[in-house]
């Protein structure tokens, strides 16, 4: 799952200590792995810092990144999909990698294209980006959102980091309940960017960067510039092929990993056909894990066990109760850091600890 986390201090008023407890805060999303980078510079004090869940080169991507120069250095949560595609782009044009690392490609692709590059890469994402020749700190978020990053800047500092505890794990006092995100949590179950459910603290939105400048102490927010394929006056036929193969090669570029995966798989229609797309790129059966319900209304892994036989996949079920929920409760509220009212979560939960005892990746 991996982290990250930083700070920018006018005052010098944070030293390496601060990095290591956001770390440490978040020991969770990624236990197999650290990294911090911390420097007092004349007029401020910058930190970053990562957890690492290590999926691809586990040996090689250690984080943070640094650029031949020292002069630009990136700590990155998530996974970039075309990665391999924009290496070699980058390889025919004479850049050298040292790692098989994808954290490495947003490196060297900014430092080829600067802030364009933030565009070009598929995948999910929070990466951020000291650059000590412009004196700025770029954070950017992937076009869906799926990684979370959530910041507060005041007079003399700016925090970051994927989780609001590591945030709140180092601020004198927590902040105050904002109104307004608890309003919004009442209205759509769940707090949408750039809101949170405290006061001064806010999601960085889907698809946007922030920029800031360590000289000035300004935040600006930009939005990523998409280009997107457009299709037009397709007849019926050609539009199921094109999505057939659009999902597939979607499926396959989420699948690169150097440690074991699986697939979630409920029985219903999203989860089946992502499990027929994985095992269909696969040369031995996939790993599907489904977890089932002792009241009966709610149990739908017959419906798992018959995709699971249909697409010749090693199956994994697991039955669980109200007792198994109740048990969990308190760990899953705290993991969510605001109010949630997505009942699934649960069960999502409860289904990842048990895959993670097969593999690392779902």
């Amino acid at each position: 799952m991996c982290g990250i986390n930083g700070f920018v201090s006018r005052q010098n008023s944070r030293d390496i200590e601060t990095v290591n407890k956001m770390n440490n805060i978040i020991i969770h999303r990624g236990p197999d792995d650290d990294g911090v980078y911390f420097k007092n510079h004349d007029n401020y004090t910058i930190g970053m810092g990562m957890r690492r869940l290590s999926i691809i080169d586990k040996d090689n991507g250690k984080q943070p990144m640094y650029s031949d120069d020292k002069s630009k250095i990136v700590v990155f949560n998530g996974e970039i999909y075309n990665f391999q595609s924009l290496r070699d782009e980058l390889s025919r044009k004479g850049v050298l990698f040292k790692t098989d690392s994808d954290t490495e490609v947003i490196l060297r692709l900014y430092e080829k294209e600067g802030l364009d590059s933030f565009s070009r890469l598929d995948g999910m994402f929070v990466f951020s980006l000291f650059d000590k020749k412009l004196n700025k700190v770029f954070v950017a978020r992937d076009f869906f959102g799926e990684k979370p990053l959530y910041y507060i800047k005041g007079q003399n500092e700016l925090i970051w980091a994927s989780e609001l505890k590591s945030i709140i794990g180092i601020l004198k006092e927590k902040p105050k309940i904002s109104k307004q995100g608890l309003n919004l949590f009442f209205k759509l179950t769940y707090i949408p960017a750039p809101f949170s459910i405290y006061e001064n603290i806010l999601k960085l939105e889907a698809n946007h960067y922030l920029e800031f400048d360590c000289g000035s102490f300004s935040v600006s927010i930009q939005e990523i510039k998409q280009t997107f394929s457009k299709y037009h006056s397709l007849s019926k036929k050609s539009a199921k092929t094109k999505t057939k193969e659009l999902v597939y090669n979607s499926v396959l570029s989420r699948s690169i990993s150097d440690v074991p995966l699986g697939s979630f798989l409920s029985g219903g229609v999203d989860s089946s056909i992502i499990s027929l797309c994985l095992s269909q790129s696969k040369s031995t059966p996939i790993d599907t894990f489904s977890i089932g319900f002792d009241k009966q209304s709610f149990d739908e892994t017959s419906k798992s066990r018959l995709v699971s036989k249909l697409i010749g996949s090693k199956h994994h079920e697991f039955k669980v109760s109200a007792k198994d929920l109740s048990e969990n409760i308190h760990e899953i509220i705290l993991n969510f850091d605001e109010p949630f009212a997505d009942s699934s979560a649960l069960a999502s939960y409860l289904v990842a600890n048990k895959a993670k005892q097969s593999v690392t990746v779902a």
